[in-house]
């Protein structure tokens, strides 16, 4: 394991990633795992290596979450703890399981006061988060499933890096706050088209630009989860 295969980390300066290094240590994330929870005030940043992290909004009594973002290689979860800013209203879990890299919170906002270009990096990954969560609730009130859930696979597949993605129907339905009729039609229609394939609640992709032109994202543009109640 290797932390500097983390996205985030890879953009800081050499002497914050030593600094950083020395404050995290090696886990393993298993899907499901609760990484983080509204209403705790302290907790952990986690630098994924692989796998991802979805971020969820509980509804109806916390039993049900609608998805609102992914995050893999590319980033981490947590770094609201590293600003001092709590847990948030959202409850981030692990969708796919893979190694990372953990630092508490309240370590990690005190290296990050002390370096300007830490929390810089760390503000400025929040920042795009953000955004695209704001562009994931927009979309959502035009988009349909089948749209939905072709640019949840591309998201996944974006941040995992993985030629196989371990997705449920239930799972996809969850996420997405739809009915798992409604995936599993959808799912079909994908496959009849050539787009994927999946079997036992394993999904590949197999037309990279169809599946981007299904999603309504253009090539090369980022792509991020939609969510919303049918």
């Amino acid at each position: 394991m290797n932390l500097l295969h983390n996205g985030l980390v890879a953009q800081l300066p050499p002497a914050d990633q030593g600094l950083l290094l020395r404050r995290c240590e090696p886990v393993a994330l298993k899907a499901g795992d609760i990484l983080s929870a509204p209403g705790t005030t302290s907790g952990h940043v986690y630098f994924l290596l692989s796998g991802a992290s979805v971020a969820l909004v509980m509804r109806n009594g916390g039993g049900v979450g609608l998805a609102v973002g992914l995050a893999g290689w590319e980033g981490a979860v947590g770094l609201q703890f590293a600003l001092g800013l709590g847990a948030g209203h959202f409850t981030l879990q692990v969708q796919s399981s893979g190694p990372a890299f953990r630092a508490d919170g309240a370590a990690l906002q005190r290296l990050s006061d002390r370096r300007l270009s830490m929390l810089r990096t760390f503000a400025g990954y929040l920042w795009g988060i953000s955004q695209e969560v704001a562009e994931l609730a927009a979309s959502a009130q035009v988009q349909d499933i089948q749209a939905r859930l072709a640019r949840w696979i591309l998201l996944s597949q974006a941040r995992t890096h993985q030629a196989e993605l371990q997705l449920t129907h239930i799972h996809l339905a969850d996420m997405l706050g739809v009915r798992r009729a409604g995936i599993t039609q959808a799912a079909k229609n994908l496959k009849d088209m050539g787009l994927v394939d999946y079997r036992r609640g394993r999904i590949q992709i197999l037309d990279l630009a169809g599946l981007t032109a299904m999603a309504h994202v253009p090539q090369g543009a980022p792509v991020g989860p939609d969510g919303d109640k049918e």
